[in-house]
This record gives structure tokens, sequence and C-alpha cells, in this order.
């Protein structure tokens, strides 16, 4: 679990993609040597060697980043998306025109769903311990 959330992956059902040429791997990999991820490579590093993967290659590293700031794009894409969908449904033809995003744990729950990752909150939550005294 993380934090109040419990998260569960699973392999997402796809087909398995076309051989890449050897250009295409070139150009991506030089492509690489200017790219400036989101995530910074520290912490990439820090959670690969937490699983207990190490590579000496920094282009590992880096396509790791390279990877995970495109999950948590199509992902906060796709929830955008299902929130736009949600706004427009239940704004109707009679109310005022309101352009402000709210983005829910419903839509990236769903967005989540379909990459493979599930979330659900626990059925109760506890604030305080049994034995400890009510916080006033």
């Amino acid at each position: 679990p993380v934090g109040s959330l419990a998260i569960v992956m699973a392999a997402p059902a796809a087909e398995a993609p076309a051989p890449l040429e050897k250009t295409d791997v070139e150009d991506l990999l030089a492509a690489m040597e200017t790219f400036v991820p989101t995530i910074p490579e520290e912490v990439t590093r820090h959670y690969l060697r937490q699983t207990g993967f190490q590579s000496s290659d920094e282009r590992i590293v880096r396509l790791v980043s390279l990877a995970t700031q495109k999950f948590a794009t199509d992902v906060v894409q796709d929830a955008m998306q299902r929130s736009k969908w949600r706004r427009d449904a239940a704004r109707g033809k009679d109310k005022a025109d309101d352009r402000r995003p709210m983005l829910t744990t419903e839509d990236l729950t769903d967005a989540l769903k379909e990459q493979g990752v599930s979330i659900y909150k626990p059925m109760y939550y506890a604030d305080r311990l049994p034995d400890e005294e009510p916080r006033q």
C-alpha cells in the first residue's frame, strides 16, 4: 500500500510491438543525448536501485526516465479527457460554461485502470490507534 491507497499492477493486454530497425534505435539514442527528463535521473536511479537494478550505462537510466515520463503524461492526458467528458455531461445546456479543469481521483483511477494499474481505497480509515486518546 502507498499511503492510504493500495496499488495493484497488472500486465496490460497488448500485442507485441513491431521490431525496431537499427536506424530507429540509433535515432532514439541520439535524441536521448539532448533530452532532459522531467523526472530527474537521480530519482530514477534511486528507484531502480530500490528494485535491485544496477547498470553502469546512463542511457538505461535516461530511457527509464523517458518511459516513466511518457506513462505519466499519458495517464494525466487520459484523466483530463475523462474530466472534460464528465464536466460536459454534467453541464447540460442551461448552465453557464465553466472552463476550469477539475481532475478527480475517479478520473485518475479510471485512466490508470486502462494502463493496468488498479487503485482502491480501503473500506475504512483509522485516524488513531485503538489505545490512543482522541485528539482535541
